[in-house]
């Protein structure tokens, strides 16, 4: 089943919610550092800054591996389906649960600003989340690529 696909508007769909996904990191960044520094009471503010960047950076730092497992998935998906549609529509959900994992990197950021060691350290937990979400910038060449390997799956299974 292969129906014409709008790759144009695929990729403006992604490029979409990089952005929005992107704005919010740096409107967390803005609050974080604004805000007055709260403190913690449950910890210090070392352990919260070291708490936060190490759930933050393996989360964010895992989103690769998560992102190949599930477009390995989407692959073999559709090497049975057949439906390109599908297939960039599994692609654009992927894509946002990477940019929420990311997301994660900017919450631990915030904490950090305000219970953790500071806004000084907290920034740059954010300024990491938005260089990474820079990097995840979807491309022409990308989704072609995509497009590509899953097709020759398919020709594979029924071949």
């Amino acid at each position: 089943m292969t129906a014409r696909i709008d790759l144009g508007w695929h990729l403006a769909r992604m490029r979409v919610t990089g952005i929005v996904v992107l704005v919010v990191t740096l409107l967390v960044a803005a609050v974080a550092y604004t805000m007055p520094y709260r403190g913690s009471s449950v910890a210090s503010p070392v352990t919260v800054t070291l708490v936060a960047f190490a759930a933050g950076l393996w989360i964010g730092f895992s989103a690769n591996r998560d992102a190949g497992a599930r477009m390995k998935k989407i692959r073999r998906a559709y090497a049975v389906h057949g439906d390109e549609e599908r297939l960039l529509r599994d692609h654009w959900l992927a894509y946002v649960a990477v940019l929420l994992r990311l997301e994660v990197m900017a919450v631990a950021g915030f904490v950090v600003s305000l219970w953790g060691t500071g806004p000084a350290s907290g920034v740059w937990l954010l300024a990491l989340c938005a260089i990474m979400i820079v990097l995840t910038w979807p491309t022409r060449r990308k989704t072609q690529l995509l497009l590509g390997r899953a097709r020759a799956a398919r020709e594979d299974v029924q071949g």
